[in-house]
C-alpha cells in the first residue's frame, strides 16, 4: 500500500515538472525563432550590387561612436582598382588611406558625402594589381546616434587577364 502511495505522489510531481519544463523549452524555441528572423532581415554580407570582377573584400558598420574603421584585406590577391559602397545610412568621407602588402601608402581623395545605396569613384591602384594590406576610413556618420548604422562596404576589381 505504501509503495502504492509513495508512486501516486512521484506522479504527482513529476508531471506538473514535465509540463513546466515543455513550456519553457517552447518559449525558448519561441525565442530562438524570433532571433534568427530579425537576424536574417539584416544586411547581406555580400556586395550588394557586385559588377563583372568586383569582388566583396571586407564590411564594417558606420555608427557615431566609433568614426574610423580599419578594414584588413585577407586576400593574397592582386587588385587593380577599389571602391568604397554604403548602405543604410549616408555617410561623410573625411579620408581614406590603403596600405599596400609592401607598405606603401594610398590617400587618394574621396567624395565628401555618400548616401545610402551609393559607392565612391572608383580608386585606381595599378593596371597590373596591388596586393593590399589594409584600407582604413574616417567619416562622419549621419542620423540618430544609436539607431539605423550604415553598413559600409569594400569592393576589389581584379586585373584584367591582358595586363598579368
Amino acid at each position: 500500500m505504501e509503495t502504492l502511495v509513495s508512486t501516486f505522489s512521484m506522479n504527482t510531481l513529476i508531471i506538473p515538472n514535465c509540463i513546466e519544463a515543455l513550456r519553457r523549452n517552447v518559449y525558448i524555441g519561441l525565442l530562438f525563432g524570433c532571433v534568427l528572423f530579425l537576424y536574417s532581415c539584416g544586411s547581406s554580407n555580400r556586395l550588394r550590387e557586385p559588377e563583372g570582377d568586383w569582388v566583396f573584400l571586407a564590411q564594417g558598420h558606420a555608427n557615431h561612436i566609433r568614426e574610423t574603421d580599419v578594414f584588413n584585406i585577407k586576400s593574397k590577391e592582386k587588385f587593380a582598382a577599389l571602391r568604397i559602397y554604403v548602405y543604410d545610412r549616408a555617410i561623410s568621407i573625411r579620408s581614406v588611406k590603403i596600405t599596400l602588402i609592401n607598405g606603401d601608402m594610398l590617400t587618394p581623395q574621396m567624395d565628401n558625402r555618400l548616401n545610402a545605396g551609393q559607392s565612391s569613384r572608383t580608386i585606381e591602384l595599378a593596371a597590373d594589381g596591388r596586393q593590399l594590406e589594409k584600407v582604413t576610413i574616417r567619416y562622419k556618420s549621419e542620423g540618430k546616434l544609436f539607431t539605423d548604422k550604415g553598413l559600409v562596404q569594400i569592393g576589389g576589381l581584379k586585373p584584367s587577364r591582358d595586363m598579368r
